[in-house]
């Protein structure tokens, strides 16, 4: 694997292949959660598929698409059309460096985008884009108890890392409306604390569980995409 922490020189020495981008985002995740905590799960997950496929690891996109937290001020957000010409550009540069495959890790739930722009990079840019949800796989449904900052996502900083973790602070709080109200309001409105789902459930051996169930379900979508497209890594 090669990242951001290697030379120029490195990186065209091994002339690897494939790029992954982790996407996370910088919000609150109640008073309990760092509020990186989009970014470093997704980064962890990028990492492992970035050493299975002797990849590049792109540096982590801190910023995402999250209004629905606005009113809380550790956050920052993008404009969905911030984010689509960020990773359009990502995009055209790894082409134009001849890379053959470009994998996106999006670790954070409102970015409903994600598709439509990696359907956009595939038929006009002709990068063959793979598009790794993370948030499709942990979430579920709509109507989820889990939805931010609860037992899922504490469970995997508490594995991942669990110094971040101030267990002093852990809540439980379950609204009673499915998560498509964020539509219509601010989370604030419909989550005093920020907290969606039962986070005072969390252990890092679930954690651990869900993180390899991750990978593992990551790594088989990438390999049946770049089967059904005959490309060769």
């Amino acid at each position: 694997m090669l990242s951001f922490e290697n030379t120029d020189v490195e990186i065209e020495k091994n002339s690897p292949k494939i790029a992954v981008l982790p996407i996370g985002s910088l919000e609150q995740h109640g008073g309990h959660l760092p509020i990186s905590t989009d970014a470093i799960i997704a980064f962890e997950v990028a990492k492992k598929i970035a050493e299975h496929y002797s990849a590049f690891l792109l540096p982590t996109l801190n910023y995402s698409i999250s209004m629905e937290h606005k009113n809380f001020k550790s956050t920052i957000w993008l404009s969905p059309i911030t984010l689509y010409k960020i990773i359009k550009d990502i995009a055209a540069s790894l082409k134009y460096h001849h890379f053959k495959v470009f994998i996106i890790v999006n670790g954070h739930g409102a970015n409903f985008l994600m598709r439509n722009i990696v359907r956009e990079i595939n038929y006009k840019i002709k990068l063959l884009t793979i598009l790794v949800d993370l948030t499709n796989m942990y979430f579920g449904s709509k109507t989820a108890k889990e939805v931010h900052a609860g037992k899922i996502e504490t469970s995997l900083i508490l594995y991942i890392k669990p110094q971040l973790v101030k267990k002093g602070f852990l809540k439980d709080e379950v609204p009673r409306v499915s998560r498509d109200y964020l539509d219509y309001a601010p989370l604030n409105e419909i989550s005093e604390s920020g907290i969606w789902g039962e986070p005072t459930k969390a252990s890092s051996e679930n954690g651990k569980l869900i993180f390899e169930k991750m990978v593992a379900e990551a790594v088989r979508e990438i390999r049946r995409v770049l089967e059904f497209k005959k490309i060769e890594i």
